[in-house]
C-alpha cells in the first residue's frame, strides 16, 4: 500500500515538473527581447524574417492570416514576443497559443464584444484651429460623457458598433457625428461658433448637459472669459478679480494683492500660466493681474479637491492657459483704457502647421502723475509692462510642440519713498503627443524666475537691494483612456529651486553695510498615479502622490541654546555650509480621493479628501503679500505645511432654467503655517529663523453656488460661511500668540456674499452689476498706550480679537458692441466694443485699516483715523477692437 501511494506521489510531481517546465519555456518564450528595425513592418515580415532571425519559431497557415496588413510600433526600439503577437491577432480572427514547444497561430471565432477599437483626437475651433478646452463629447447610445483635457484631447475605448456622438461647447453649435467604430479612428471635431452663418453643416440646439453634474471633481470652477468680459471691472477683464466672486475665494482688502482660498495663505495657490509657476501675479497694487486677458484661453479654479498630477502648494491650483493663436488668418486685437492698454497679434506662420501669438500690454499713469499739482504725486511712479507669446508647430497629427513665454516687470514709488522694481520671467517649452489612440502625453520644460529689487536713495539710507528665486523644472504627464470607465493618468516632476534671499549693496559714500545671504538650493522631486473608475451610478477617482524635497546645505545653519528664544545672543554654534548636517531631506505620501453617486442625469453629491505639502514660503510680516515679500526654500527652522481637507457636495443641474447649483461643506487642517513675532524684520535678515513662529491653522465652512448660463438673464451668485483660525503655540511663552490659544486669520471671514449679474438688452447692448459683502477682516485694537523716550507707543494685548466694519459695494458696467454690419449692408473690417464701468457706485469708505495719529486740536490725545484705499466712486471706460 504504501509503495502504490509512493509510486503515485512520485508520478504526480513527475507531470507538476513537465507542466511547470512547460510554463516557464512559454514563458521565455513570449518574453524574449526582439529589437526592431523599422517603425512599421508588414505581418508577414515579421512572421518570416524578424522572429526567426532571432530564434523564434511561429507556426500559422497563410489563408488564416493578413499578411499585409501593417503593423506600427512607433518610436519602439524593442518589445518581447508576446506583445508582437498580440497585435499581430488584435482585432482578427486569430489567437496564439505555446504548446508542445510550439508558438502557434491559429484561427479563434471572435465574438463582436471582443473587438475593441479607439476613437480619439482634438475639440477645435473651426476658424482658428484652437483648441477647446472643456468641450464636451458625449455618446448618445450608451449615455456617457466626457469633457476635453487641458489641450482639448478626447478618448473613447468601445466595443465594435455605431455610435452617435454629440460634441458641444458653450458658445458654439452642437456638432452629431454618427460613426461605424469597426477600427482605430483619430478624429478632430471643429466647431462653429454661434454668431457664424451655418451652410451645409449638420448642428444641433445647445445641448442642456451638465458635465459639472457627471464630473468627479468636486470644487472646480471654469471661468468663462466672455462672461467675464461683460462683468464691472476697475481697470480691464481681470483674472483675480473676477475670481473674488466665487465663493471660497477672497483677499485681505482693496489695493492689496493675491488671493485666498478657504481661509488660507495667498503662498498657498498653485499659480500657472502655460504649466509654469508664477512667484507674484499681480500689477498694479493688485488692482490687475499679470495675466493679459486678450491672451488669456482657460481659467481652471480647483480648490476642493486637487488631482494628483498638482502638488507644491496647500490651498488650490488656479491654471491659466495662453491662447494659441490663429492657424488661419491674421488677426490684430487690443484695447485702450484708463489704466491699462494692451495690443494683440496673431496668425499662421505656416498656415495650418504653424502659428503664433504675441501680445503687449502697459499703463499710462506715469504721465498722468507727472502731471499732478501735488509734489508728493508728481515725483510718484507706477508702473507696469508685459509681454506674452506663443509659438505652436504642428508637426503631425499626432504631435504638437508649443514654445510660449511671458516677461513682465514694475516700478513703483511714493513721493520720497524707496523705488521698488519687481518682475516675472516665464519660458516654456511643450510637446504633447497622442499614442496608439488613446493614450496622451504631455513633456513640458519650463524656466521661472521672480527678481525683486528696492532702490533707496535718501539722506538716511543708500543703497540698491535685490533678492530672485528661480526654478528650472522639467514635467512628464500621460493620460490613458482604457475605456470610458476606466482612466489612468501617470507621471512626474523635477524642480531645482535656485534661491538668492537677499543682497544689499550700499551706495557711494553710504554707512550702511554690505549684506550678501548665501544662495540655497532645493530639489523636489515627485511621481503621482491616479485612476478613475466607473461603477454604474458610483464614480471612484484613487490616487497618490509621493513628494520629496532635499535643501542641499548651500548655506550656513545656525544652532541655537537650548530652552532658549532664538536670538544672536543665543546662538552657540554654526553649521558650515556644505556639511552634510546643513543638509534636509523631507518626504511626503499624499493620498488623493474622490467619490461620486450619480442620484439621477443631473443631480449627483460627491466626497473628497486630499493632502498636500509645501516647501516653498512667502515670508511677509504684513497684513497682504507685497513685492518685497521673501521666498525660503524649507530646511532646519522653516518646516514643509501639511494640508489635509475633507469636502462633501450636492450638485443638481436644472434643466429647465439651464441653472447649475452646489452646495459644499469643507474642513481643512494646515500644520506647520509659518508665522511671526511683532515687528518681524525679514529683509535680508541672515538669521531670519529668529522672527518666525511655528503653528497650526484649521478651517471650516459651507459653500453655496448658483449660476445661470443662458439667455437674457445670467449671472451667479456665490455665499460662503467660514471661519479660519490660528494657533501658534510653542514651547516657550515668548513664542506663543495669544497664550497659545486660536485666534482669527488675517483672511477670516464669517459671511461673504457676490452678486452678479448680466442682461442682455439686444444683441449688441448689454447691462451688468455686481454686489459684493462680507465680513469685516479681523484686526487688533490698542488697550492702552505708553511713552518711550517721548514717543507714545499703543500696547496691543492680543492678536486679532477686533475686527473691522463689514465691507459692501455695489459696482455697473454697460457694454456696447458696436454693429458688424453698416447700414448699407456691408460688414465692418473690425469688431470693436465700448465698455463703460463705475466701481463703488455709492461711494463707500470701505475701512482696510485704522491707525492712531495726535489730535492736532488736543495735543498729547490720540484720535483714530480709518484708512480707506479706494473709498470714493471710480468711473472707467475701454474700447476694445478686433481686426
Amino acid at each position: 500500500m504504501d509503495y502504490v501511494i509512493v509510486r503515485k506521489y512520485l508520478f504526480s510531481l513527475l507531470a507538476l515538473l513537465i507542466f511547470l517546465s512547460e510554463l516557464t519555456a512559454q514563458d521565455t518564450v513570449l518574453d524574449r527581447k526582439v529589437i526592431l528595425y523599422k517603425k512599421k513592418y508588414k505581418t508577414q515580415d515579421l512572421l518570416e524574417s524578424l522572429l526567426p532571425q532571432q530564434g523564434v519559431s511561429v507556426a500559422y497557415h497563410d489563408n488564416i492570416i493578413p499578411l499585409k496588413k501593417e503593423i506600427t510600433f512607433g518610436n519602439l526600439k524593442e518589445t518581447d514576443v508576446k506583445d508582437i503577437l498580440s497585435r499581430i491577432c488584435k482585432n482578427e480572427n486569430l489567437d496564439y497559443a505555446y504548446l508542445n514547444g510550439q508558438l502557434m497561430i491559429r484561427y479563434y471565432d471572435r465574438p463582436e464584444s471582443e473587438y475593441r477599437y479607439s476613437i480619439s483626437g482634438l475639440v477645435e475651433d473651426a476658424s482658428s484651429g484652437e483648441a477647446l478646452i472643456g468641450a464636451t463629447v458625449y455618446i448618445q447610445n450608451i449615455e456617457t460623457g466626457l469633457a476635453t483635457n487641458g489641450y482639448g484631447f478626447y478618448a473613447f475605448t468601445l466595443p465594435k458598433g455605431k455610435y452617435n456622438l454629440l460634441v458641444s461647447f458653450i458658445g458654439y453649435h452642437t456638432l452629431t457625428y454618427s460613426i461605424e467604430l469597426n477600427k482605430d479612428f483619430q478624429f478632430n471635431f471643429q466647431l462653429i461658433e454661434n454668431s457664424v452663418k451655418l451652410d451645409n453643416v449638420v448642428i444641433e440646439e445647445q445641448e442642456l448637459f451638465d458635465i459639472k453634474a457627471q464630473n468627479v471633481l468636486l470644487s472646480s470652477n471654469k471661468l468663462d472669459m466672455e462672461m467675464a468680459s461683460q462683468i464691472p471691472h476697475i481697470a480691464e477683464v481681470d483674472v483675480f478679480q473676477s475670481s473674488l466672486l466665487l465663493p471660497g475665494i477672497s483677499n485681505v482688502g482693496e489695493g492689496v494683492s493675491g488671493v485666498n482660498v478657504r481661509g488660507s495663505n495667498s503662498d498657498a495657490n498653485l499659480i500657472m500660466l502655460d504649466e509654469a509657476v508664477i512667484y507674484n501675479s499681480n500689477h498694479f497694487f493688485g488692482l490687475v493681474s499679470v495675466f493679459n486677458p486678450d491672451a488669456v484661453k482657460d481659467v481652471e479654479i480647483l480648490k476642493g479637491d486637487l488631482p494628483a498630477k498638482y502638488g507644491g502648494r496647500t490651498s488650490s491650483v488656479m491654471h491659466i492657459r495662453q491662447k494659441e493663436g490663429n492657424e488661419n488668418e491674421f488677426h490684430l486685437s487690443g484695447g485702450l483704457g484708463l489704466i491699462t492698454s494692451r495690443i494683440m497679434f496673431e496668425g499662421p506662420i505656416m498656415k495650418g502647421n504653424a502659428n503664433y501669438l504675441l501680445s503687449a500690454r502697459s499703463t499710462f499713469w506715469d504721465l498722468i502723475l507727472r502731471n499732478s499739482r501735488s509734489p508728493t504725486l508728481a515725483n510718484s511712479r507706477v508702473s507696469f509692462q508685459d509681454i506674452n507669446t506663443k509659438i505652436k508647430f504642428n508637426l503631425n497629427n499626432k504631435n504638437k510642440i508649443y514654445f510660449s513665454g511671458y516677461f513682465g516687470s514694475d516700478a513703483n514709488q511714493f513721493g520720497i519713498d524707496a523705488l521698488q522694481k519687481w518682475g516675472n520671467r516665464v519660458l516654456t517649452v511643450r510637446w504633447n503627443k497622442i499614442h496608439r489612440s488613446k493614450h496622451f502625453m504631455n513633456l513640458t520644460t519650463y524656466f521661472s524666475q521672480y527678481e525683486y529689487r528696492v532702490i533707496e536713495e535718501s539722506e538716511s539710507a543708500d543703497f540698491v537691494g535685490t533678492s530672485r528665486v528661480t526654478d528650472l523644472v522639467t514635467k512628464f504627464d500621460m493620460a490613458s483612456y482604457y475605456s470610458p470607465k476606466n482612466i489612468f493618468e501617470y507621471g512626474g516632476e523635477l524642480i531645482g529651486h535656485f534661491m538668492n534671499p537677499g543682497e544689499r549693496v550700499p551706495g557711494p559714500g553710504s554707512s550702511e553695510n554690505a549684506i550678501k545671504i548665501k544662495d540655497e538650493l532645493g530639489i523636489e522631486p515627485s511621481v503621482y498615479l491616479s485612476n478613475e473608475r466607473h461603477f454604474g451610478d458610483l464614480s471612484v477617482s484613487l490616487g497618490a502622490r509621493l513628494s520629496g524635497f532635499i535643501n542641499t546645505g548651500r548655506s550656513d545653519v545656525y544652532v541655537y541654546e537650548k530652552g532658549k528664544v532664538k536670538s544672536h545672543g543665543t546662538r552657540v554654534d554654526t553649521i558650515q555650509a556644505g556639511d552634510k548636517d546643513a543638509k534636509t531631506f523631507y518626504y511626503n505620501f499624499l493620498p488623493r480621493l474622490s467619490a461620486k453617486y450619480q442620484i439621477n442625469p443631473n443631480m449627483s453629491v460627491k466626497m473628497g479628501h486630499f493632502a498636500s505639502v509645501q516647501y516653498m514660503h512667502l515670508l511677509s510680516n504684513t497684513l497682504s503679500p507685497s513685492s518685497s515679500d521673501l521666498w525660503q526654500i524649507s530646511g532646519q527652522y522653516l518646516l514643509p505645511t501639511t494640508l489635509h481637507q475633507t469636502t462633501i457636495g450636492l450638485y443638481q443641474y436644472v434643466k429647465r432654467f439651464d441653472m447649475d447649483m452646489s452646495l459644499e461643506f469643507y474642513y481643512r487642517k494646515i500644520q506647520q503655517v509659518v508665522d511671526y513675532k511683532s515687528g518681524a524684520d525679514l529683509l535680508f535678515n541672515e538669521s531670519v529663523e529668529t522672527e518666525i513662529l511655528n503653528g497650526n491653522e484649521r478651517a471650516f465652512g459651507m459653500e453655496v453656488y448658483l449660476k445661470k448660463k443662458f439667455g437674457k438673464l445670467t449671472g451667479w451668485l456665490g455665499y460662503t460661511l467660514s471661519r479660519s483660525e490660528r494657533q501658534v503655540n510653542g514651547d516657550l511663552e515668548e513664542e506663543k500668540i495669544n497664550g497659545g490659544s486660536y485666534f482669527p486669520t488675517n483672511y477670516d471671514r464669517t459671511h461673504d456674499i457676490a452678486i452678479t449679474g448680466i442682461y442682455q438688452l439686444t444683441p449688441y447692448f448689454s447691462l451688468s452689476s455686481s454686489f459684493v459683502y462680507y465680513t469685516g477682516k479681523p484686526f487688533s485694537f490698542p488697550s492702552s498706550k505708553y511713552e518711550i523716550d517721548g514717543l507714545q507707543v499703543p500696547h496691543y494685548p492680543n492678536r486679532n480679537q477686533d475686527r473691522l466694519s463689514d465691507y459692501h459695494r455695489l459696482d455697473i458696467a454697460a457694454t456696447l458692441n458696436l454693429k458688424k454690419v453698416r447700414k448699407n449692408g456691408k460688414e465692418r473690417r473690425a469688431e470693436s466694443s465700448w465698455v463703460f464701468s463705475v466701481y463703488n457706485v455709492y461711494a463707500r469708505r470701505n475701512a482696510q485699516a485704522y491707525y492712531f495719529r495726535e489730535s492736532e486740536s488736543q495735543p498729547g490725545v490720540s484720535v483714530v483715523e480709518k484708512l480707506s484705499v479706494l473709498g470714493t466712486m471710480i468711473p472707467s471706460v475701454t474700447y476694445n477692437f478686433k481686426f
